[in-house]
């Protein structure tokens, strides 16, 4: 006699325990931890996802406690378009516990990229807006979601949205008070490596730029059908996410903006401090679909200038530190010019144009700065040749003019 199916047993025991709420039509799919229902909620007449952990599962204390963050950090997000929030959480009478999801009809990302290939360029760059939208959402909320793939982004086929779900593994940062506990051991790697950032592989603490990461790969993925590094096994992925440059974007599709394809490797970039944040992302996403936005920009500037320039950005592209060091050596330039000149051995006129001249070094610097400051290889566009002519020429000239006409 052979035993008895431990999805159907799963099955009846959910519409024993919710069967006054909830009719449990079918399954939609199980994996290593667990079962998911479709199901139709009787009071709202909707139908809802309930995921229900598997009961050989729930008896490690970890993954239930994974499980339940999974719903408190969806819970709390419930409330965005571009996330699939959690309606109530339980527990069957054997305390397996279970999620109420919001039901999303459609594929996941990984579904349609093996059936179909790269995503047009207009859906990609939506579905990565989306998702974008989603991380501003989750990370003000002190909630980094760790896990960025294809199979944890969901395509909504009546709306084309993209929704970003599984936050099992999410961690929930000190904010407001809140004690963060590890739930990961030294040494164990939680989640695909394949999406991994360079500090999650490292075992070193994760934050909401680890998330920016895995944007960054999952950009490729919509846009290519494959990651930013050539990489087969799963140690070669590894390697690569620690020690490579990821390959260049606009050959691999010349349609994608370059604009796009420079905010993308910035993502990738091997240290956190060098990504931009999620708001910066979603900026210039937002940027690159609007009419007459970033589409057809050859220069691979033009996402680096809608890029807005506070302080994080600036200091992350070095350029206050830059200005510093440029200006203090300046200084000292004109100093000795201004000795000199007090020595008689310069004309009086020498140290206005000292000026201008350390005026125009510092110009210079910042703009380099600005376009060459962060880690990693980066392209000059042609906007940064036209500055570094216009401030150099207008210096020399100014400077030359002061200094023959005193």
């Amino acid at each position: 006699m052979s035993a008895p199916d431990p999805t159907s047993r799963t099955r009846e025991e959910l519409a024993a325990a919710l069967g006054q709420d909830f009719d449990i039509l079918r399954p939609l799919g199980s994996g290593s931890v667990a079962t998911v229902f479709l199901a139709r909620e009787k009071a709202l007449s909707r139908l809802v996802a309930i995921k229900v952990m598997d009961r050989r599962t729930a008896a490690d204390e970890t993954t239930r406690r994974r499980f339940e963050r999974e719903a408190r950090a969806a819970a709390s997000l419930s409330d965005h378009p571009n996330v699939a929030g959690v309606h109530r959480f339980g527990q069957l009478p054997d305390d397996s516990p279970f999620i109420v999801m919001r039901f999303v009809k459609g594929r996941t990302m990984e579904e349609r990229l093996t059936a179909e290939g790269r995503l047009p360029l207009d859906e990609a760059l939506g579905a990565l807006r989306d998702v974008t939208a989603a991380l501003v959402q989750a990370h003000s909320k002190g909630i980094v979601h760790r896990d960025l793939r294809p199979n944890n982004v969901l395509w909504e086929e009546d709306t084309g949205r993209a929704l970003l779900t599984d936050f099992g593994i999410a961690a929930l940062l000190a904010t407001g008070g809140t004690e963060v506990t590890r739930l990961t051991a030294m040494g164990e790697l939680i989640g695909d490596p394949s999406h991994m950032s360079p500090e999650q592989l490292r075992d070193e603490d994760v934050t909401e730029m680890s998330d920016i990461y895995g944007l960054g790969v999952l950009g490729y993925e919509l846009l290519t059908g494959d990651g930013p590094y050539i990489a087969t096994t799963r140690a070669d992925r590894i390697k690569a996410h620690l020690t490579a440059e990821p390959r260049d974007l606009t050959e691999l599709r010349p349609d994608v903006p370059a604009a796009v394809a420079d905010l993308l490797r910035r993502c990738l970039a091997r240290e956190p401090k060098y990504r931009p944040s999620a708001g910066d992302v979603l900026r210039v996403l937002d940027a690159a679909r609007s009419p007459g936005g970033l589409q057809g920009d050859a220069t691979g500037g033009a996402g680096q200038l809608h890029e807005t320039p506070d302080l994080q950005t600036l200091l992350r592209r070095k350029v206050p530190q830059v200005v510093l060091i440029t200006g203090a050596v300046g200084y000292f330039f004109t100093e000795v010019v201004n000795n000199f000149r007090d020595a008689e051995m310069l004309r009086s006129s020498s140290y206005p144009a000292a000026w201008v001249a350390m005026i125009t070094a510092v110009l210079i610097s910042a703009i380099i700065a600005w376009f060459h400051g962060e880690q990693g290889r980066q392209r000059a566009p042609a906007v940064e040749y036209v500055l570094l002519g216009v401030v150099g020429v207008a210096g020399v000239v100014l400077s030359a003019w002061i200094y023959l006409a005193g």
